[in-house]
């Protein structure tokens, strides 16, 4: 039995009275950890040592909080770090061993990435309308965040949120998800070997209706960024308002992939596969439904249908280099079969999949979904599985029709060689990203960012990292 504490102002927490937080391993259904299940109690503590460490973090020079953060950074790099902290990662929800080892590669490779901001903060000199004066705009760091994480990615999430706002020169409080709450707390491990200061960095576990409420209810947070589901969002969105807090949501996501005739068939068929079939399904700019021009279509399918048919699945520990894995439980394998019922019931028609693989399992296979409408619930809402719904269509007006049909806007591809075919349609499409003949995959330097209710603010790049900054506009008469 794995057992991990929390980490508050620089020490470790462990639980009170038993109460804990088991931790299942979806792919056998066992479970391999406890983490503390915290009171509000603690997550106050936790915030009033960000908001202490605040005071004197904001004033430590910028490169100097690279430097530190780099050390961290340094540490996940280390091969023994990849192995412990993906282990949990694998155990806690599933992952392939080496798609987990690569997540934790990654997030310390943004994190580098974000840690060059230090010498990049910048504010504006503005001419005043007045003699003798100029008008300054000066980016200053927030105060305390919280930052909660989902369990899809939850180290590459982390770094995401977690090293820009230290870079800022903000503290945090980290509430990991529930249900992938292991690797944040090895991670600990790793800040308590370096010269962080205490209180800058806190991690706490525990209920979302305990520890979440608390964080997001805190009047002394300065910020709450997320990443998780449009429902949970809406929740947040409405705590914060009672403090007017400063949020950046990142939400769900129902990302179109548009296929035109004269489309490079291999490439898209390679780049929708590995875009549908990622991480199981749970991405929030996975592919989430199709649309196939019909001139093709027949073709297309069937070579889809030899790409999803060929694709493994087992578990991610014991074949660390498996296609695909399990969903995070059995409960989700469930919800995901039904909405495959009930496309099936109908009219869809299933090529490939669309069956459990067996009771209370949380292995669900690789699923297409043919002769769908724009109407059904598994082309309007998202899976987060590996199940794909295909949609024809037939002319360029009628698809930008389909894929703008939606309370969604993250990602979205499309797959053409025609360049007019191709401006048409990431000139109309109403989503925060538009990938191109390519898988989604953003860039580190890019912006992360959802339209309509996909979210409100982002991640990455010059645009993510001033999400957590603050303008002081200074009128300096002399």
């Amino acid at each position: 039995m794995i057992s991990l504490q929390a980490l508050i102002d620089g020490e470790y927490v462990s639980h009170k009275q038993n109460n804990t937080i088991q931790v299942m391993n979806p792919a056998t259904n066992e479970v391999i950890g406890e983490v503390p299940s915290l009171e509000k109690a603690d997550v106050d503590r936790a915030v009033s040592s960000a908001v202490t460490a605040f005071s004197k973090w904001k004033k430590t020079p910028a490169i100097e909080r690279a430097r530190l953060v780099m050390q961290l950074l340094r540490l996940m790099q280390d091969e023994s770090s990849l192995d412990a902290i993906g282990k949990m990662i694998t155990l806690e929800m599933g992952k392939s061993f080496s798609s987990a080892k690569s997540e934790v590669f990654y997030a310390a490779d943004l994190g580098e990435y974000q840690t060059e901001w230090a010498r990049r903060i910048e504010g504006d000199v503005v001419e005043s309308d007045n003699a003798n004066e100029k008008i300054l705009s000066i980016r200053e760091p927030l105060g305390a965040i919280g930052i909660i994480v989902p369990w899809n990615f939850p180290i590459y999430v982390l770094i995401r949120k977690m090293v820009p706002a230290l870079i800022a020169g903000n503290t945090v409080v980290i509430k990991p998800s529930i249900q992938s709450p292991l690797s944040a707390l090895e991670l600990a491990k790793l800040i308590a070997d370096t010269d962080i200061p205490k209180g800058v960095i806190n991690i706490v576990t525990g209920e979302d209706s305990v520890v979440g409420e608390a964080l997001t209810s805190s009047e002394k947070i300065s910020m709450i960024t997320f990443t998780g589901s449009t429902a949970v969002g809406k929740r947040i969105m409405e705590k914060c308002a009672q403090n007017m807090i400063k949020i950046s949501l990142e939400l769900g996501g129902k990302a179109p992939a548009v296929v035109m005739e004269d489309a490079d068939i291999d490439l898209a068929v390679q780049a929708i596969a590995g875009g549908r079939l990622a991480n199981s399904g749970q991405v929030c700019n996975n592919t989430e439904r199709l649309y196939v021009h019909k001139s093709i279509k027949e073709t297309f399918i069937n070579r889809l249908v030899e790409e999803f048919s060929n694709t493994e699945f087992g578990d991610g520990l014991e074949n660390p280099e498996i296609g695909m894995t399990c969903l995070v439980s059995p409960n989700d394998a469930k919800r995901v079969h039904e909405m495959v019922e009930e496309a099936v019931s109908e009219g869809a028609t299933v090529l490939c999949g669309g069956e459990l693989v067996s009771e209370g399992s949380s292995f669900y296979p690789p699923t297409l979904l043919d002769n769908c409408t724009q109407e059904m619930k598994i082309v309007r809402e998202e899976i987060f599985g590996p199940v794909l719904p295909i949609v024809e269509f037939e002319t360029l007006e009628e698809v930008i029709e389909y894929v703008n049909d939606s309370d969604y806007g993250l990602t979205s591809n499309v797959y053409s060689n025609n360049y007019r075919n191709i401006m048409e349609l990431l000139s109309n499409i109403e989503c925060g990203e538009v990938y191109v003949n390519r898988q989604q995959g953003e860039a580190y330097q890019g912006y992360h960012s959802g339209w309509k209710k996909s979210g409100i603010g982002g991640d990455d790049g010059k645009h993510g990292f001033y999400e957590f900054t603050q303008v002081k506009t200074v009128y300096l008469k002399y």
